[in-house]
């Protein structure tokens, strides 16, 4: 059950900031050592017993969570975990948490797919918190870009048949979606389609522009803009 830090709790702020965080631990030797040392790191636990091929506890259908911890100084058995369930776990972060554990047992969490190894002995509460921290940060910041992305391509596919544009052509679509309607300058098109290297010429423009307009769908249609420009307008 989730356990919550008290209003008088001294922990760290830092301690705070990682919430929606379950966590499975195996009934093993340093299980008690281990699950007061994660309640001292983390405000907020979902605890769970681990158990072998169970997933249950990791479906969304219950109270969602970001981040998975599975306390265990076995990551033969962790690893087998990760990888039956891999595509339930692709968008979580994972931590392994062991207590005393050896390198070479880090180093097999590591190597299964977990994204960072807590050992209770050696690690303090504050850093496994600000480790979390950080690493969340850039799940979430990767899971944000995959949905403006997504967003995007969706938009794009209304207006134009994506799978026949070419990466310029592509390119060219999104400037001129992203001001539909609004006229974008020859120099801004053709600045922003070099990225950097030579600068995109005129003539090049003028093709990329005749190849997109074919690939458009009704009812839009890529016209001059006036002064220099083009536009995707809707008929």
């Amino acid at each position: 059950m989730p356990t919550l830090a008290s209003v008088s709790d001294d922990r760290p702020f830092m301690q705070l900031a990682p919430c929606h965080i379950r966590y499975l631990t195996m009934n093993d030797l340093h299980r008690d050592v281990r699950d007061a040392w994660l309640q001292s790191a983390f405000y907020m636990v979902e605890q769970h017993t681990f158990v072998d091929l169970e997933t249950r506890f990791l479906s969304i259908a219950e109270q969602d969570y970001e981040t998975l911890i599975i306390g265990g100084n076995d990551p033969v058995r962790a690893a087998r975990f990760l990888r039956i369930n891999r595509p339930i776990l692709a968008r979580k972060v994972k931590f392994a948490l062991m207590h005393g554990s050896l390198a070479s047992k880090r180093a097999k969490a590591l190597n299964a797919g977990f994204d960072d190894v807590f050992d209770s002995a050696r690690m303090s509460p504050e850093e496994a918190a600000a480790r979390c921290t950080a690493i969340l940060s850039r799940y979430r910041a990767a899971a944000s870009q995959a949905r403006a992305e997504q967003e995007l391509a969706s938009s794009l596919e209304r207006i134009a048949h994506l799978h026949l544009l070419g990466k310029r052509e592509r390119q060219l679509l999104t400037l001129l979606a992203n001001r539909l309607g609004e006229p974008v300058s020859h120099y801004k098109l053709r600045t922003e389609l070099s990225q950097g290297n030579d600068e995109l010429s005129y003539n090049y423009l003028k093709v990329l522009a005749s190849n997109l307009r074919a690939k458009l769908k009704a009812p839009y249609v890529l016209v001059p803009g006036g002064q220099g420009s083009y536009k995707i307008s809707s008929l």
